[in-house]
């Protein structure tokens, strides 16, 4: 430990100066010869140099404090000063010892993480005497971590006791720094800063922050309220890592182009010849919903390079004929998918997609995407292609389709997610994505047979089982000690083998209307000991689990959905989901598209993938002057104001025209206040020849649309369109940020740059069918005008009769 009396770095600069005046006071008296000049000059020299070396020296101990860290206070492993103390101090005092004892080396790249980027928003709040987080720490293939640096902002309970209670970094179970509670600053946001050891960042290792508080020194109850500490979700993890280079072979694939280690988003380039052709663009859409479907939750981007290379790995395709320029790529028969170095970078990858035209292209895209190419090598050959049929109505592998029993054991994504174990145990959490137009109106729900183990509670009443869906409460069960009975024959205890615990089974039934397209089961097990008077050591916390052979009951689901709607689009792909193959899906580009035009198109295809977990390989691609050869499919058009290809014969169509010229905008209302629908519902409306609205600016402007296909009624058409051709990307980037996705509805979005307004203009149409019963009673739901009327003329005709009877009855009395 270091006082401000013996910091390193100011003795390290005063110590050469004192030094040399002794020496100068000790030999000045031999000074007066000219060889005695010469050689104390050497002897002077030569210290100097000795003292230099030790400056230098001393200047990097706070680079290898780092390292001392790791097995102790994090606050006294730094250097302090006379002003400040404690980790805030420290940090500060760190900062620049840090930066100039590591420089950044040639070819590296820095990268920050927040915590909240690593599966949990929000801060991190910790409870109890012990408890522990995890955060993956796992390295890309080809990367390599240089160096490491963990910046927390944390907050302490100010009842804490400060010499027991301390917050504890480690990975692997090896501490790597340890952050003391100090009792001046308990209770108030503290930020420390935290070397890690690069050596740390293995495959799929995880960093663990365990949290240990005290408040007395007495008996205590280990879930006291006081017991707690918070995380910021603004601590960061800052990341130097170096690009390691691989071997030129296929059966790394689908690294590094896409790595599962990676929880960043996926950017991944593809390159095309100068003017590529409708079915190139085609083939890099099938591997654009392949790389979609893997990165998942993470998101994809697909830019496209016309004729240009990035510094990065990419995906080029070609054919004989169109070939981006730079590349010296082989003719080819077959279709070919091969893997090289990048020529002006030698650690990025290029994989190639080559065929002798674009039908060969298609080919080798999809032969990759479905995994029938024997990966192995540097180059492979497709020499046949088989592919499987068609994919039926809402069978996509990460949609759960009705007509059947789900088990939640096969809703998980990795084993071990249905138990929790620990003094406070997690909540359980199991997706379950639903087709987007499944009917919750009116709808009764969705039955959950429902088993569960746990370890039993010391007494009757004191621990719960919570049943959530979406963060909102559905129903609580209480927990019951092993060898309590049953009343009637709703619930089933056995005992569970010979560890004490119970299995318990109950029903329940998940309100309809908390359910959307995209949902999280989640199962809260509250057991808590008593809080007993004497001491007690929890030598093991509790454990609990979802049985994976509960059921949820989805044999009754319909399919019906009032279009259009961009929230359906935006969050679940519809209608374009519907099948996962996207076999009924047609993207519409310009004739000469842009390099925006394909970006864009890439990106939405990447979304499909995702949600349907299955790339989309017989999606159609065509130019807008050949609109009519996908009349029978949905249609995603891209387009900018200056090449509106096929919807300047939509206009008649559109919710709204865009041009790049005047500005004129005619009134609309927003989304939110069309409060005109709850009386006029959806009935149709007469449209203007030119569309509702007509947007008009000089400045850029995008839109998102929706409405019918003009080719056939029931297909649907979802327009991006942009001012120019940068504003269309951001149009894209809408659907990539979850904070600007919720404000995606109604048929009509603008999007002026951050701001994004939503409106409901068109016609409405409806898809897909249910019970007629429900059908009529949606739709008097919809006019509840028709709706008052109907029930007064109901009413009419019920009266007549019994006012009719009456009077005859009267009449009767009045004759005897």
């Amino acid at each position: 430990m270091f006082d401000s009396g013996t910091d390193p770095v100011l003795r390290g600069n005063l110590f050469p100066g004192r030094e040399l005046k002794e020496h100068n006071a000790t030999v000045g008296p031999f000074f007066r010869s000219f060889s005695v000049r010469v050689r104390a000059w050497g002897l002077a020299a030569a210290f100097g140099l000795v003292c230099l070396s030790s400056l230098a020296a001393v200047t990097t101990t706070p680079g290898k404090l780092g390292a001392a860290s790791r097995s102790g206070n994090l606050a006294d492993s730094r250097p302090a000063s006379s002003s400040k103390s404690g980790p805030a101090a420290a940090t500060s005092a760190q900062a620049p010892s840090s930066k100039a004892s590591a420089p950044v080396e040639p070819g590296t790249r820095t990268r920050v993480f927040k915590l909240g980027e690593f599966g949990r928003p929000g801060p991190i709040e910790f409870r109890g005497i012990d408890h522990s987080i995890f955060l993956p720490l796992s390295v890309r293939l080809d990367e390599s971590v240089v160096s490491a640096r963990l910046r927390l902002r944390y907050t302490f309970s100010p009842a804490l006791l400060p010499e027991l209670s301390h917050l504890r970094v480690a990975v692997h179970e090896e501490t790597l720094g340890t952050l003391v509670a100090e009792k001046n600053k308990l209770g108030t946001p503290q930020d420390a800063e935290l070397e890690l050891d690069p050596r740390h960042f293995t495959e799929y290792a995880k960093l663990r922050l365990q949290f240990i508080g005290h408040y007395t020194l007495d008996c205590e109850f280990p879930y006291h309220s006081s017991l707690w500490a918070q995380l910021s979700a603004n601590s960061t993890l800052e990341l130097v890592t170096r690009p390691l280079p691989l071997r030129d072979d296929l059966a790394l694939l689908p690294a590094p182009f896409f790595d599962v280690r990676d929880a960043s988003r996926l950017d991944l380039p593809f390159v095309f010849a100068a003017q590529p052709s409708a079915e190139s663009v085609r083939a890099a859409g099938v591997l654009a919903s392949w790389f979609g479907a893997l990165a998942a939750w993470r998101g994809a981007h697909f830019p496209a390079l016309l004729d240009d290379l990035p510094s990065s790995h990419a995906v080029v395709f070609a054919t004989n004929n169109e070939r981006p320029a730079g590349l010296n790529l082989p003719k080819v028969d077959l279709p070919t998918l091969a893997i090289m170095a990048h020529p002006r970078h030698p650690t990025a990858k290029l994989l190639l997609v080559l065929g002798r035209d674009p039908a060969q292209l298609l080919s080798a895209a999809q032969a990759l995407a479905l995994g029938q190419a024997a990966l192995s090598g540097n180059s492979v050959q497709v020499r046949q292609l088989d592919l499987p049929p068609r994919r039926k109505l809402h069978d996509a592998p990460n949609i759960q389709s009705g007509g059947a029993l789900v088990r939640l054991g096969d809703l998980q994504r990795q084993p071990g997610q249905l138990e929790v174990s620990g003094n406070l145990l997690d909540m359980v959490r199991v997706p379950l994505r639903l087709p987007a137009d499944s009917v919750t109106w009116e709808a009764r729900g969705l039955p959950l047979n429902l088993r569960y183990r746990y370890t039993p509670p010391t007494e009757e009443g004191t621990a719960r089982l919570a049943v959530q869906v979406n963060d909102q409460l559905v129903q609580a069960f209480p927990l019951r000690v092993a060898n309590s009975t049953l009343a009637g024959g709703e619930r089933l205890v056995l005992p569970f083998l010979d560890t004490g615990g119970a299995v318990d089974r109950q029903d329940l039934t998940v309100p309809a209307f908390q359910l959307g397209a995209n949902n999280q089961l989640q199962f809260r097990f509250e057991i808590v000991p008593a809080n007993e008077t004497r001491c007690r050591n929890l030598l093991m916390g509790s454990q609990a689990a979802i049985d994976p052979d509960s059921t949820v009951d989805l044999r009754f689901l319909e399919h019906f959905a009032v279009l259009p709607n961009l929230a359906m689009y935006a969050n679940s792909g519809f209608p374009f989901t519907r099948y996962a193959d996207l076999a009924e899906t047609a993207v519409l580009l310009p004739d000469q598209p842009r390099a925006g035009d394909i970006t864009t198109a890439l990106t939405a295809l990447g979304q499909f993938g995702a949600v349907t977990g299955t790339p989309g390989i017989r999606v159609l691609v065509l130019p807008a002057s050949r609109a009519d050869e996908a009349y029978d499919r949905e249609l995603l058009v891209i387009a900018s104001a200056d090449v509106p290809g096929v919807l300047q014969g939509w206009q008649h169509s559109l919710p709204a025209v865009l041009a790049a010229q005047a500005r004129s905008v005619s009134p609309l209302a927003l989304f939110a206040e069309t409060g005109a629908e709850w009386f006029g519902g959806a009935l149709p409306r007469k449209r203007p020849g030119q569309g509702w609205a007509e947007l008009r600016g000089a400045g850029p402007l995008g839109a998102l649309m929706g409405f019918e296909s003009p080719l056939q009624a029931g297909r649907s058409v979802v327009v991006m369109q942009a001012t120019d051709e940068a504003t269309l990307a951001q149009v894209g980037d809408v659907l990539l940020d979850p904070a600007k996705l919720a404000r995606v509805q109604g048929d009509l979005v603008v999007v002026r740059g951050a701001q994004v307004e939503a409106y409901r203009v068109g016609n409405t149409y409806e898809v897909g069918s249910m019970a007629w019963w429900r059908w009529i009673w949606f739709q008097l739901h919809q006019r509840p005008l028709l709706l008052v009327a109907l029930a007064g003329l109901f009413g009419l005709l019920i009266a007549l009769p019994i006012y009719r009877s009456l009077r005859q009855r009267a009449q009767q009395r009045l004759r005897s």
